[in-house]
């Protein structure tokens, strides 16, 4: 996991974007401002940061550069999810792990696929199951009508190496891909 500094780092450059040195100065003067005083003086700051923000997206209409992401890369959702913990409350911290977990699962079902692909090319004979959950029953009735059922199962192999969760989202996956063939 990258240190909280670097993931800060979007949001500190959105920050220095939009305020100016002045701005930056009250805010290094609230805490020593009377406490009956800082309120007034924390709304004041915000009005400046509203007003500069406006006349800056006035100056510069078009994408604020550096701001996002180029249209021919891919947005890392992992890294994002991180980046938003640091803001995030207990529960919503607990979600966004959840979502990086089902992440994880689709990258590890993703990749079990496509080997699974490449080892059916180069090796047609090892695999009687289809991708996504394929029967394969090894009795000797089924080897005359589906020569390689009865046969060592690749797939199978490879779905029992995943966890419950992942093998349940696996299942899920394929059942999505028949749907959609079919």
């Amino acid at each position: 996991m990258a240190p909280k500094n670097e993931e800060a780092t979007n949001v500190m450059a959105f920050d220095a974007l939009y305020t100016t040195n002045q701005i930056q100065k009250f805010k290094v003067l609230l805490p020593y401002i009377e406490p009956s005083m800082q309120k007034h003086l924390a709304v004041y700051i915000k009005y400046m940061e509203l007003q500069y923000t406006l006349s800056y997206v006035q100056r510069h209409p078009l994408q604020i550069c550096g701001c996002s992401i180029s249209s021919d890369e891919k947005p890392d959702m992992r890294s994002l999810c991180r980046q938003l913990c640091l803001y995030s409350s207990p529960e919503e911290i607990r979600q966004l792990e959840q979502f990086q977990n089902m992440l994880q699962t689709m990258e590890t079902v993703q990749e079990m696929t496509q080997t699974m692909s490449a080892l059916q090319e180069i090796f047609p004979d090892l695999s009687a199951a289809a991708p996504f959950g394929g029967d394969s029953a090894s009795s000797d009735d089924n080897t005359a009508e589906n020569p390689g059922s009865g046969q060592f199962s690749m797939m199978d192999m490879l779905t029992n190496m995943l966890t419950p969760e992942q093998k349940a989202m696996y299942e899920m996956f394929g059942q999505q891909n028949a749907e959609k063939k079919g």
